[in-house]
């Protein structure tokens, strides 16, 4: 087989799957023809399984290459493009990005136990177990308007509240009755995505969401096939690299 007809089956088979074809991929094909063939046949998997609609693969891909531990441009850009191609609207595209814009969150929910911890070896006194009523009033407010409550707010309620009041508000206004675009099921979806994504990895988070998810009837194929679209980003590592080489190629 030629070297050009086998980019052009590379080329076939990888936009097949959704992906854009782009002049990194076009010079990969030409570097490292086997290595674009099997990232290829992995990117086929959620592909052609459709576990979830390719819509919503598609908008699970945007949240985490927009997501603030990734921020992918090119990736933002074609996974925006391929939603609103498999049916998305621009409202749902943007109320995805705002439930992954929660992210940023995680400083405050990884700091404050660790806060907790060194106070407690300076032996001050543990916070009060019992919450005040404007403390108790903001718990059954973010109770009610996410749909759960995880311990991890606990300590986060009590140390700040007025962060936790402003910080209910930003998050809940994909929940609100003017946005709601995407079911709960898909909400959790996104969550999922983004906490399991390489790039963060945030175990606590992640299983509240994948509780929440299998709650509104997400099955564990469907779970399973966020977690193969995380994966995918790996690739990313070539590709930067692949655009490095031919940088440094045009001045040899």
């Amino acid at each position: 087989m030629s070297s050009s007809t086998e980019q052009d089956q590379l080329k076939q088979s990888l936009t097949a799957t959704g992906e854009p074809w782009t002049p990194t991929l076009s010079s990969l094909s030409k570097l490292d023809p086997t290595y674009l063939r099997a990232y290829t046949n992995l990117r086929s998997v959620p592909r052609n399984k459709k576990a979830l609609p390719l819509k919503t693969q598609e908008l699970l891909l945007l949240a985490i290459d927009a997501a603030v531990t990734h921020l992918d441009p090119a990736g933002v850009r074609a996974h925006t493009a391929a939603a609103l191609a498999a049916g998305a609207t621009r409202e749902e595209i943007l109320e995805t990005l705002e439930l992954s814009s929660v992210l940023g969150v995680h400083a405050v929910t990884v700091g404050v136990p660790t806060l907790m911890e060194v106070l407690a070896e300076n032996g001050e006194p543990p916070l009060p177990d019992e919450l005040t009523p404007e403390q108790q009033q903001l718990k059954e407010a973010f109770t009610a308007k996410r749909g759960y409550w995880g311990t991890s707010w606990d300590p986060v309620l009590r140390l700040s509240p007025g962060f936790f009041e402003a910080y209910t508000e930003f998050s809940s206004v994909p929940f609100d009755a003017e946005h709601g675009k995407l079911d709960a099921k898909t909400k959790e979806l996104v969550y999922t995505a983004i906490d399991c994504s390489t790039t963060h990895l945030y175990q606590p988070g992640l299983k509240v969401h994948v509780r929440n998810a299998v709650k509104y009837g997400a099955t564990k194929e469907e779970i399973m096939e966020v977690f193969e679209l995380a994966s995918l980003m790996g690739v990313k590592t070539v590709l930067m690299g692949v655009d490095a080489l031919n940088e440094e190629g045009k001045g040899t």
